[in-house]
């Protein structure tokens, strides 16, 4: 009987969110989706449409190694990760798509670099996809350091779950939660039925080649080879040795992975 109940357990399926192919596309094409990209981000964070797009331009001629071959580095490491998430399956999904969606199944959302516990899955067989709308649950944030952040109810890009059951109510509902920050406002609605975990089950990895630790350099120093050079050094001193949470032990060999990259880039 047991083995019966463990096979009817929800999935979890693990959707990557907008997820270049950063080796093969073509080099016009990816300047175009970084566009696309930077629109989709809050205008309050101050990032220009063509953002991206200066940034490789100066970074080709810095580096060793392109800004999207870099990337493409970036995902290798967090598609090395997912295949190691125990009772779940990787996929892509167009928001248009709501066929698709199992009501039987609890959704995470992730960007291609971001990484996860290999429990999640287990994790999440504790709820019951008929009574839970979504869960939350702590994310470990890596950027050169590593800790932990506050065990609170807020969404960021990968430490929230959304039920199949939820996302078939309403044909909008998928493109309400696709992204953290229209999931965040989701989650805090009335009505909307979640449960805040206690462990950290996902990892935010702000490594130098990300939009918004870029941009963060790009307002303190400029952007310039000189700044990039700097940022890129800085993330690998401080990456050498950190310290680690025992909660967040599981990201280190994917940390590590993070600073050879970007050490052999130099």
């Amino acid at each position: 009987m047991r083995r019966w109940l463990a096979f009817f357990r929800p999935r979890l399926r693990i959707v990557v969110r907008q997820s270049p192919d950063w080796r093969n596309a073509a080099y016009a094409d990816l300047i175009e989706a970084s566009r696309a990209y930077c629109r989709l981000i809050p205008p309050a964070l101050g990032i220009a449409e063509n953002f991206i797009a200066d940034v490789v331009e100066i970074w080709d001629r810095t580096f060793r190694m392109s800004f999207f071959n870099v990337r493409a580095a970036m995902k290798d490491i967090a598609q090395q990760n997912l295949a190691a998430v125990r009772r779940a399956t990787v996929s892509s999904i167009d928001t248009t798509e709501r066929g698709k969606l199992a009501q039987s199944a609890f959704y995470l959302f992730v960007d291609d670099d971001d990484w996860l516990h290999p429990d999640v899955g287990h994790a999440l067989d504790a709820f019951d996809y008929a009574t839970t709308d979504g869960c939350v649950f702590g994310n470990v944030l890596c950027v050169g350091r590593i800790q932990t952040r506050s065990l609170e109810d807020g969404c960021y890009t990968n430490n929230y779950a959304v039920s199949g059951r939820f996302l078939r109510q309403r044909d909008d509902n998928l493109d309400r939660v696709f992204q953290h920050v229209d999931a965040n406002r989701v989650f805090h609605q009335p009505g909307f039925r979640f449960t805040q975990m206690p462990v950290y089950l996902s990892a935010t990895n702000k490594h130098p080649a990300t939009s918004m630790k870029l941009n963060d350099g790009a307002k303190e120093n400029g952007l310039s080879a000189a700044a990039l050079r700097r940022q890129v050094e800085r993330f690998v001193d401080e990456s050498a040795n950190p310290v680690v949470p025992a909660e967040a032990a599981w990201v280190v060999p994917y940390t590590r992975r993070t600073r050879d990259v970007f050490a052999a880039i130099l």
